[in-house]
């Protein structure tokens, strides 16, 4: 996903914000290790702050109750695709953000006031990301895949990317895009 769908997702999101749409992302636990290049891409230092607050806040959770995430994340899936560490993940998650500025950071299912690029905290558990983020209004969310993954939604349509030829094919019947011809060069990304 880190190789294709996450930046095919990306040119749809910086061409949505460029249009005057509103993007949503979340993920909180797989910013890990790159959280500080979303707090760099912050508009304004409200927005940092406000985005570092609730980054510090999904960590202090993790603390509070003791728990070890090692073995969650990267999942078993992710390590069997090529992933070795959490900040790797992170940095696939960062890649389908695109590249304009963040506006916004908000709560789980906390509805957009702002157009443009905005953080939502969420779980990185597909049906929880996507559910939160259809209850604050989203009307489509793009899901980028390497492993696959087969979470739908009753209220928001979820499209599902891939560049692993693998997913693509023994997975067709939830795939709804097979971006794996970036990898073999018969296309470019735009």
């Amino acid at each position: 996903s880190g190789l294709g769908s996450c930046p095919t997702t990306a040119q749809v999101v910086d061409r949505w914000v460029d249009a005057g749409g509103t993007v949503l992302f979340g993920e909180t636990s797989e910013l890990t290790g790159g959280e500080h290049l979303i707090a760099a891409r912050c508009a304004d230092d409200q927005t940092r702050k406000k985005f570092q607050d609730l980054y510090d806040s999904y960590l202090r959770g993790i603390e509070r109750e003791g728990a070890n995430l090692l073995g969650s994340q990267p999942t078993q899936g992710n390590i069997a695709g090529g992933l070795s560490t959490i900040e790797e993940k992170a940095m696939g998650n960062i890649a389908k953000t695109g590249s304009r500025p963040v506006v916004d950071a908000l709560s789980a299912a906390q509805a957009p006031v702002r157009r443009g690029l905005t953080f939502m905290d969420t779980s990185s558990a597909a049906g929880e990301c996507v559910t939160l983020m259809a209850a604050a209004g989203a009307v489509v969310h793009l899901f980028p895949t390497g492993q696959g993954n087969i979470v739908g939604h009753p209220v928001e349509p979820v499209i599902k990317l891939t560049a692993n030829p693998r997913t693509a094919q023994t997975m067709a019947e939830h795939i709804d895009l097979d971006c794996s011809g970036l990898l073999r060069r018969e296309y470019t990304l735009a």
